[in-house]
């Protein structure tokens, strides 16, 4: 008798009834997981017979319903799918309980404690396939393999059908894409599950907010040798009903091809009663694989600048600005006056290197090899050495992608630290596997990596922890065209694409103008929102590479500075203090002994209460920097103040519209 047949599954579904799960009880599922603290669970079973049979999961969380029995189906192209008619031919479970260190992240070491299954199975045509499911106290994960077999060695993955049917009437926070190519720089909305749109592609992460404040949030982690997932809101009219829709490779319909063995990404629900606590969690590293290499002490997290966000020809200096050694020796200087670890050497309005066409886009004679005679790199080189300044380089990847090896090879000869690489624009298989190849490269040549343009992050910095970070976020770039990276926008990005990893989001902006004098301009940008709320973005934002975007005597002798100096970019631990998604939110980190504290709100002006829980025992000296003014004409305003703190107090404190704070909190001597 198989494991599918009658009496094992009807002992599974009291098993699962006894232990208070779910809607799938009375499909007598075969597949139970729970999380190590019992509050979520996923089940899976089937649901009719013969060739109608379909696969179902649901999950709950405190024996509440989050996604109702939702069909699972992916379809290889020349057969049907593959859980039409599914059989299931064996099952095993266990459970998993390890810690791991990070060389850099949000967190210095990471619980990886859950409970497992894998099924075996067989679609109805015989092809044989597996489904993992995990379940983990902030979440639940599954994905499906195709393991090696005699009938299937090459495979074409068609697509996937995946359903998420959330329970209840959640609010959504979420963006939409236009199509497949795009660099995943949309605002996003808030909105009734009813409101959400039709024939529209929605980016990961997405999140759901019931009444209660409980949440989910729809991402995927692992995305090796595969395409990225969105989801898209079917056509079913009796309810809204959301389904996983693949990024295709180019100019086909399929969307993964390979061979077998061969692993989809990880799909990922995670699980808490507030929204904000899923900043907390480090799940998706725990479903990556361990660091590809044995060391990688020499990828340093720090700080950098980006003199193309400020404008190259900053007027009013003491030089001829440009793409010149002297504009690049007053970056460099400033660095190693201030500790900041690294300068990047970009563009004006052509990239670094050689090329005749004005355009970051390169053209038939663009080579990455060869430095702009005016920049006299040697001797640029060697300067940021003797001033312990690292170099990073700016490149487009399809001028990168067919000298990877030889490029690499030879920005480590000149003493390079890292590099950007931009405009992918695109998140299918070919491009997840192009950024692979650059990050193994980078990794064999001791350079660490940030992507733009770029598809958002899935946990694969554990694997490759000289990947730093990504952009794949509309950010503070487009204040220099556009009034679309507002307040707003920054709290709604740290609730939703925060979830999925490291950004990066062009900090440091020290011209904060109200909205009724603020204009968009390429030179000396101005940005919205207080400069307290700018400042916070280090430390709400996770991002072990910030940049200090501005010019330099933008910053000296300006308040605030002192604390972009000191803030720290890689953690040792990480608490949601307080907030509401959409409206504020309130960030704590340590570093060693010293515990630092964020909050931003969006436009509406706020009293917050901060509760210090977060602090260990002893008194404490904390130091904050508050808005200055509840007038949103006096953006730049700033007050500072010492006060002693200890874990059974609360601070309360006054934002402004578009405001913020920060406080850096010691051990009191």
């Amino acid at each position: 008798m198989s494991i599918g047949s009658a009496p094992l599954r009807i002992v599974l579904g009291l098993v699962l009834s006894l232990a208070g799960a779910a809607a799938l009880a009375a499909e007598a599922p075969a597949i139970v997981v729970r999380s190590p603290d019992g509050k979520n669970v996923m089940a899976l079973g089937f649901r009719g017979e013969g060739k109608e049979r379909q696969l179902l999961f649901d999950v709950t969380r405190k024996g509440k319903l989050v996604l109702e029995p939702s069909k699972f189906d992916a379809q290889l192209a020349g057969h049907t799918s593959l859980a039409a008619g599914a059989r299931l031919d064996k099952i095993e479970k266990g459970t998993s309980d390890e810690t791991f260190t990070l060389p850099w992240g949000k967190t210095k070491v990471v619980v990886d404690r859950c409970s497992w299954a894998r099924a075996r199975l067989a679609s109805g045509e015989g092809v044989a396939w597996e489904l993992e499911l995990r379940g983990y106290d902030d979440g639940v994960a599954f994905r499906y393999l195709l393991p090696e077999q005699e009938t299937l060695n090459a495979f074409r993955l068609a697509g996937e059908t995946t359903e998420f049917r959330f329970a209840g009437e959640p609010a959504a926070l979420y963006t939409t894409c236009k199509n497949f190519t795009t660099d995943h720089e949309t605002t996003y909305e808030k909105k009734r599950f009813a409101e959400l749109p039709r024939a529209a592609l929605i980016d990961l992460p997405f999140l759901a907010i019931w009444p209660d404040g409980s949440a989910a949030a729809v991402t995927e982690a692992r995305v090796r040798d595969f395409t990225n997932m969105y989801l898209e809101r079917t056509a079913d009219p009796s309810r809204v009903v959301l389904a996983s829709r693949l990024s295709p490779l180019p100019g086909r319909m399929d969307a993964v091809a390979g061979q077998t063995p061969h692993a989809s990404p990880w799909r990922v629900i995670l699980l808490s009663d507030q929204a904000g606590r899923l900043l907390e969690s480090n799940l998706l590293l725990c479903l990556n694989d361990p660091p590809s290499l044995d060391k990688f002490e020499w990828a340093q997290p720090g700080k950098t600048t980006w003199h193309w966000w400020n404008g190259t020809f900053e007027s009013g200096l003491p030089f001829n600005p440009g793409m010149n050694f002297a504009t690049h020796k007053y970056y460099i200087d400033f660095c190693a006056r201030h500790g900041i670890a690294y300068h990047a050497v970009v563009a004006d309005a052509r990239p670094w290197y050689v090329q005749s066409q004005s355009s970051f886009s390169p053209g038939p004679d663009t080579d990455i090899l060869a430095p702009r005679p005016e920049l006299e790199f040697p001797r640029l080189l060697e300067y940021a050495k003797e001033r312990g300044v690292g170099i990073r380089l700016w490149i487009h990847w399809k001028a990168l992608k067919e000298r990877i090896e030889e490029a690499f090879a030879r920005y480590e000869s000149w003493g390079v630290r890292g590099l950007m690489v931009d405009f992918l624009d695109r998140d299918d298989q070919e491009i997840v596997n192009f950024c692979e190849r650059v990050l193994a490269s980078a990794a064999r040549h001791k350079l660490h990596v940030q992507f733009h343009g770029s598809y958002k992050p899935s946990g694969e910095q554990r694997t490759f922890p000289n990947l730093f970070n990504r952009e794949g976020v509309l950010n503070l770039e487009y204040l220099k065209w556009s009034t679309l990276c507002t307040p707003d926008h920054n709290v709604n990005v740290a609730y939703t694409r925060q979830l999925a990893g490291p950004l990066d989001y062009h900090l440091g902006g020290f011209r904060s103008a109200s909205r009724s004098r603020f204009e968009a301009r390429e030179v000396s940008p101005y940005v919205l929102g207080t400069r307290c709320h700018h400042l916070a973005l280090y430390v709400v934002y996770e991002n072990p590479m910030p940049m200090i975007s501005d010019a330099p005597r933008t910053y000296e002798g300006k308040p605030g500075f002192e604390f972009l100096v000191e803030v720290p970019t890689t953690w040792d631990e990480t608490r949601f203090v307080a907030g509401e998604a959409s409206e504020y939110l309130v960030v704590a980190r340590r570093q060693g002994t010293t515990w630092y504290a964020g909050g931003i709100t969006n436009w509406t002006p706020r009293q917050v209460t901060v509760p210090l829980g977060f602090l260990g025992s002893g008194p404490y000296e904390a130091r904050l920097w508050v808005d200055g003014s509840p007038d949103e004409e006096q953006p730049n305003a700033i007050r500072t103040e010492q006060r002693p703190a200890s874990a059974g107090e609360s601070w309360t404190l006054d934002l402004a519209p578009g405001g913020g704070f920060v406080a850096a909190v010691r051990t009191k001597k």
